[in-house]
């Protein structure tokens, strides 16, 4: 069974994209397949149905702790005509540990707490979103220029309580600089004050794919706003949880993060 696929591999400064006739035998944790069926009707990921496209084009990640193996399934008619396995590469993450932290660095209060739950509720409900168009299916280009400060995949255990791997690319840049969309979609979150993020933004990619923009001194687009790749969407700031002027952009596939960085063509 072959399918046109396209690859995108998520390994630090190694080439991002190559092409092949098949399904890869293994891929790394943190990656994003892109493909399309050139036979079959349907496909499952570990026994559950993948989106497909009207032109037959599907999208799957692979998480940062995913251990494999990953289980394909093509059918037609739903029938069964081929299964393909595909075994996952183990990454190694930075993991910093720090301690002697006071309490409420590590874990807010009630009042702050109540605050974060209701922010997340507002990201959660935009990452459910499902839509329809596939724009994944271009290359994505890196939002704005600056310093590589932070990296997807790394963990800070604070005092040790292990906190939340880091999701993504974190972009250190003066403050007021233009940023711009990773690639075409939908705007489908458009926050100025999230306790965390700051100035958010979340545009969407098509089939569980996203972007999130963090940080930002300027929210410059509305929700339902349709951008182009590389189009301005807001300006590098330092709000919310920040210690200094920077980007944090991610890219997720509903609820699995993928690293961003090998997303982009160098």
């Amino acid at each position: 069974m072959k399918f046109k696929i396209l690859i995108i591999f998520i390994f630090f400064y190694i080439p991002n994209i190559c092409f092949s006739q098949t399904l890869p035998a293994s891929i790394l944790q943190g990656g994003l397949i892109v493909g399309q069926l050139d036979q079959g009707d349907s496909l499952k990921l570990n026994g559950k149905s993948l989106k497909i496209s009207r032109d037959k084009k599907f999208v799957f990640a692979v998480g940062r702790d995913e251990l494999g193996p990953m289980n394909i399934t093509v059918l037609k008619n739903n029938e069964v005509i081929s299964i393909h396995q595909i075994n996952v590469i183990k990454r190694e993450y930075e993991i910093q540990r720090i301690n002697g932290l006071p309490k409420k660095m590590v874990s807010p209060d009630e009042k702050v707490l109540k605050r974060i739950i209701a922010d997340n509720k507002i990201i959660v409900n935009a990452k459910k979103l499902d839509l329809d168009n596939t724009y994944f299916s271009t290359s994505f280009m890196i939002p704005t220029k600056g310093v590589i400060s932070g990296v997807f995949g790394s963990q800070r255990i604070l005092n040790d309580v292990p906190k939340s791997p880091h999701k993504g690319l974190d972009i250190a840049a003066p403050e007021g600089q233009t940023i711009v969309s990773t690639n075409e979609g939908i705007i489908t979150l458009a926050e100025d004050d999230l306790y965390y993020t700051g100035g958010t933004i979340i545009i969407d990619h098509g089939h569980g794919v996203k972007s999130i923009y963090a940080h930002l001194l300027t929210v410059d687009v509305k929700v339902g706003q349709k951008v182009i790749k590389g189009e301005p969407i807001g300006k590098v700031g330092s709000t919310g949880r920040s210690t200094g002027p920077h980007l944090h952009w991610g890219v997720m596939w509903f609820d699995e993060y993928v690293d961003p960085q090998l997303l982009i063509n160098k």
